[in-house]
């Protein structure tokens, strides 16, 4: 078992949403495996409106919160809380306005997790990935070159 702990030091709203945040990105620079990176946002009703990212303020004076944490590789939500009162109509708008605020912080979290390994992303882009398999034949082509080496050098020192 894994456990996470976060502590807010200063919080101006949205504490749930940065603590997911913050948690996937730290468990992914620690090499934990995980199905895919977790991004979270809220939106809400504040004022009449339907809003994506509630302050303080908002949040506390407002009608509704609903935060929302994504998996933007899987297309899922993993968390779907609301408090306060919205239209069926509103709900739905909440919830699409954060999954799109999710996508956002994904992409922000990915930057930052190739920012510290060095991974240029217009690299990434510009390189087309290879296949598990292609990459189980380089390396038993790496094998094999290694283990010819090997036995030539061998034949040579048995040559002296």
């Amino acid at each position: 078992m894994i456990n996470v702990f976060v502590e807010i030091l200063q919080a101006d709203g949205g504490t749930r949403c940065a603590s997911i945040n913050a948690a996937a990105v730290a468990l992914v620079d620690a090499g934990i495996p995980m199905k895919a990176l977790v991004s979270s946002c809220a939106a809400g009703k504040w004022d009449g409106k339907v809003v994506l990212d509630l302050d303080d303020e908002e949040d506390k004076m407002g009608h509704a919160d609903v935060p929302v944490a994504y998996m933007h590789e899987m297309d899922e939500i993993t968390l779907l809380q609301m408090d306060g009162i919205l239209s069926i109509k509103e709900a739905d708008e909440c919830v699409d306005m954060a999954i799109e605020g999710c996508k956002k912080i994904y992409e922000i979290q990915k930057e930052a997790l190739k920012k510290k390994y060095g991974i240029d992303s217009q690299q990434e882009e510009d390189e087309p990935q290879e296949t598990s398999d292609e990459q189980e034949e380089e390396s038993e082509e790496e094998g094999e070159t290694e283990q010819n080496t090997a036995e030539k050098e061998q034949k040579e020192e048995d040559k002296e």
